[in-house]
């Protein structure tokens, strides 16, 4: 991973790595200088190595990452972000590379094989060129240890406040600006925003203007996302776009009642009125009337609760998972791994 900051791809890295770790998979993480996994990865007995990775022409990293490599003997080599894909030499061990958001397929051509966490960077992938022979659709690896919640006095919230909270990059394509002018409509709720971006001074402006800013906290980049969301009452997952729905899955781990945006991701995982709402995309009035909903309703918030968490118990956990991934990485080491239509 040649990234310091802490955002999704860089969660999927750490959790993935974790788990793996836990079931005796030997690994050498090589991770930038400085960045804020190193804490977490050793406290779970992992020792990365650093490496500058800047941004152009380091010739040094590449030769420093490719030496890990050799002297460690590695079988599978696998590339967390495009930037780092694009320094691993060939040859030296079978390549699984993880598709990002956006696909530059010129920076994979070393690698043997890819894997996506949603079928929409898989046909993304494929569309750019790559064969869909060598791309498979794996689960999202999520904590799924006990979750304790957060003190909400840790951020000026009382214990009698509704609280809702919300996990994402603060960019529009995100909802937060809906979900915002939904809080607006219902007096006593207090919001937290977990995350940071280039459009956070404009959400803090629009917060402030419609009067909801004594009762939103902006809580910035956070290393673990699941206490804040274990401390919440309701999350809601507003992005207009979202394909993997982590947080619907984040907030079933945590057996917390969820209202998603009926984007692609949250769509695919939520049954409406079982274990989740669905609102309309953009649809603010619809957003409050179902925060209104789970409120006057305990018994139903409980069910669906409860629904999200059996589902997640079931499919989504590591038990569930991480089998899956061990048998696909054997599959890639032996050249015999599965393709996206298979999964």
């Amino acid at each position: 991973m040649s990234t310091a900051v802490d955002g999704a791809m860089e969660r999927a890295f750490e959790q993935t790595v974790v788990a793996l770790s836990r079931h005796d998979v030997a690994q050498r993480v090589v991770i930038k200088n400085e960045s804020d996994s190193m804490d977490r990865l050793k406290a779970e007995g992992l020792e990365p190595v650093e490496l500058p990775f800047r941004a152009r022409f380091d010739f040094l990293s590449k030769r420093k990452l490719n030496n890990e490599i050799r002297v460690f003997g590695a079988d599978l080599v696998i590339s967390w972000n495009p930037e780092v894909s694009n320094q691993i030499a060939p040859g030296s061990a079978r390549h699984v590379g993880y598709v990002t958001n956006d696909f530059p397929i010129t920076k994979f051509q070393t690698c043997n094989h890819l894997f996506a966490l949603s079928q929409q960077r898989v046909d993304r992938a494929v569309a750019a060129g790559w064969s869909k022979e060598n791309i498979t659709l794996m689960p999202p690896v999520l904590q799924s240890d006990a979750i304790s919640p957060i003190n909400r006095k840790t951020y000026f919230t009382p214990d009698t406040a509704k609280l809702v909270v919300v996990v994402g990059n603060l960019v529009m394509d995100q909802g937060l600006d809906v979900l915002m002018e939904a809080i607006a409509r219902i007096s006593g709720h207090y919001l937290w925003v977990v995350g940071d971006g280039p459009d956070g001074n404009k959400l803090e402006g629009q917060a402030l203007e419609i009067g909801i800013k004594p009762r939103t906290r902006f809580l910035g980049r956070q290393s673990d996302v699941m206490p804040l969301i274990a401390a919440a009452d309701i999350v809601i997952c507003p992005a207009r776009q979202d394909d993997i729905g982590e947080q619907v899955l984040q907030a079933w781990a945590c057996a917390k009642p969820v209202i998603a945006a009926d984007a692609l991701g949250p769509g695919l995982l939520i049954r409406h009125r079982e274990s989740g709402v669905l609102v309309p995309i953009g649809d603010a009035r619809s957003l409050a009337e179902a925060i209104k909903w789970l409120n006057q309703d305990v018994d139903f918030a409980q069910r669906i609760a409860a629904a999200g968490m059996a589902a997640f118990s079931e499919s989504h956990n590591n038990k569930a998972v991480i089998p899956e991934y061990l048998k696909f990485l054997q599959q890639v080491l032996v050249g015999e791994a599965a393709p996206q239509s298979d999964q």
